[in-house]
């Protein structure tokens, strides 16, 4: 679970979720670590579903260091065992790639604005244009939050846990 000062834009998957994915015929999901701020090393899963196999692939292929794996909820054995990551006291959290907030990216930056500072001072990656002030913007690429920081002309991109770990 997260600490209650930290925010987290994602929903958690649950079983009914699950229930759901495969009666919309989503029946493929890339599980991958998750790390995040108040989660505890280890134990944090993000969840994206598919509905094509290929499209479930060619996420997972992004992913370094075996870092996740296609679930074929069709499949009983594998979605057994993924299942098992739900159980009463299980230390693991998954959640899914979608988000429980529309304004979720005002809530982050609000939220770790400090560290988002921090990141862009020490870093020495880009240099505040004060005509333009910062502007960020979030998504997510193959299960991943990345932060776009804009400046005038310049621009990075870097995973957010990066930023604020």
């Amino acid at each position: 679970m997260l600490k209650s000062n930290t925010y987290n834009p994602f929903e958690e998957l649950t079983p009914d979720r699950i229930r759901q994915l495969i009666q919309l015929k989503d029946y493929f999901l890339v599980v991958q670590r998750f790390q995040w701020v108040g989660l505890p090393a280890g134990t944090g899963f993000m969840a994206s579903y598919y509905n094509d196999l290929q499209a479930a692939n060619e996420h997972q292929s992004y992913l370094v260091n075996y870092d996740g794996k296609v679930v074929d909820l069709q499949q009983e054995d594998q979605k057994n065992r993924f299942l098992q990551l739900f159980k009463a006291g299980s230390p693991y959290v998954v959640y899914i790639n979608t988000l429980k907030d529309k304004d979720w990216a005002k809530q982050m930056v609000k939220a770790y604005a400090e560290k988002i500072r921090h990141y862009i001072r020490i870093s020495g990656k880009i240099k505040v244009n004060r005509d333009y002030g910062i502007e960020i913007d979030f998504n997510l690429k193959h299960g991943y939050v990345m932060a776009v920081i804009h400046s005038g002309e310049q621009k990075m991109e870097v995973p957010f846990y990066e930023i604020i770990k």
